[in-house]
This record gives C-alpha cells, structure tokens and sequence, in this order.
C-alpha cells in the first residue's frame, strides 16, 4: 500500500517528541515502540474522551442502513470511535456469514453480488470499500487503508474468487485475530498519517517510510505476540449494538497491548 494521505500533526502530549527522539540518529526497535506506545495511548484517550466537533452524531450505520448507538459522547474522536466499530463488525460480520453460510450470502449482505466475477484484486478492492463504511472523518483515509490491507491479507494465499470463497468455508479463519490484525493495521495508518510531517522534518523521505514500516511491523509484532484470540464469537449478531461492542472492545484491547 502507498503513503496514506498527511496531516498535520495533532499535536498531542508527549507523542512528538518521542517521535521525534525515535526517528533522530540510529533507527531502533526500542526507541519506534516508545513512540508507537506514546501514539497509542494518545489515540487512545482521543477516541474515548472526543473532541468537540458540532453535528457528530452517537451512532453508525449497520449494512442496512439503521443507526446503532455505542457511545453517547460526540466529537471527532468519538466519532473515529464508531467508526472503528462500524466498520470492524462489517467486517466481522462479512466473514462469519461467508464461514456459516458461504460467500454469496455475505455478498447478499452487502448488496456485492454483481462483483462475484471481478477479477479477484478488483474484487478485493470493491470488498473492503464497501466494509469501510465512509464516515466523512479526516480518519477515513486510515480506515480505507486499513481495511484494504486486511482485506487483502486475509485473501494473500488465494489466486481467485472461488478459492477466496473455499478459504473463508474451510473454517480457518479466526474472526477475533482479523479483527486485532484490522486495528492493528488502523493504528498504523493513523500513525503514518499523522506523524509523518514530525518524522520528515528529522530524517530523508526514504529513510521516513522506512520508519514507518519499522513502526508497522512493531505493532503488527506486538499484538501477533501478546494478545490471544480465543473467544467464541460464534453467536454474535455483528449487525447488532452487541456486534459493534464487541469489536470496540478488540479495539481497545490492540490500544492497550501497545501502551507500555
């Protein structure tokens, strides 16, 4: 995936200056992990407190349009927060119906029947959108590259729609550790996104993506290595206020693993 699109930093306590520190003289694991948990608990408290933002609804979209309410706090924050559960239990749910019942009745779902015959990368790409859920957040670039490269990792041993389709009814798939791949691979981007101006201003352009990429495979590391995924989300209705605190809760937990 390429670059995610840049903003200026946040600003937020003590973040810039551990990113600073982190991407100035020798690039270590150890120096990218205390930033990546500075962010991470910076994030963190972003989604959970809001920031005050007129207009922002409490509720989010399920796949059939109704509004479903997780938080009663409005803001920005709040609202990436919903968004982040939206669209992890679109995502969940898109996967538990395939596992139960097939892929044609997870398209039915999310109205992707006409792309069953897409060419398997267009038809990954069309997926993902669709999960997303467009919010009209500064976030949205985040989300879309998150899920696109979820989307797409979850297909990468696959060479068509049909073998896509064997993969996710072969019951291999744990919904729970895509989900903690899903929010690992948010934070990221939203690291990325946010931070990159910090980090240019110290170091090349080539040597900035290098950190970030160092930073991904940090946090994707650390949630692989520290977090389990063994609940049985077998009868949860993810197009549900259950659905959606369930993937808010996976969420916070990937926030917390990353927090030293």
């Amino acid at each position: 995936m390429g670059t995610s699109k840049i903003y200026g930093s946040p600003k937020w306590p003590g973040v810039n200056n551990a990113v600073g520190n982190a991407s100035s003289g020798h690039l270590s694991d150890r120096k990218v992990s205390k930033a990546v948990g500075a962010f991470a608990d910076a994030y963190k408290n972003y989604i959970s407190l809001g920031t005050s933002s007129p207009g922002i609804s409490g509720g989010v979209g399920g796949p059939s349009g109704g509004r479903q309410n997780l938080s009663s706090g409005g803001g920005s924050g709040s609202a990436a927060r919903l968004r982040s559960a939206s669209s992890g239990a679109h995502l969940a749910h898109f996967i538990s119906t395939a596992i139960k019942s097939g892929l044609d009745a997870a398209l039915r779902e999310f109205d992707l029947s006409d792309y069953r015959d897409k060419p398997l990368e267009v038809f990954l790409d069309l997926v993902a959108e669709r999960l997303a859920c467009e919010g009209g957040l500064l976030d949205d670039e985040a989300f879309n590259r998150a899920m696109a490269e979820t989307v797409n990792e979850l297909a990468e041993s696959v060479h068509s729609v049909d073998e896509f389709d064997a993969l996710l009814t072969s019951e291999d798939i744990n919904v729970e550790a895509v989900l903690q791949v899903y929010y690992a691979n948010i934070l990221a981007a939203n690291f990325e996104q946010k931070e990159y101006s910090t980090v240019r201003d110290k170091i090349p352009s080539e040597n900035t993506r290098d950190f970030f990429e160092r930073a991904r495979e940090i946090i994707r590391a650390i949630v692989r290595d520290e977090l389990t995924a063994e609940r049985d989300l077998a009868k949860i209705d993810w197009n549900s206020e259950e659905g959606q605190r369930m993937a808010d809760e996976i969420n916070q937990e990937v926030l917390e693993i990353l927090i030293p």
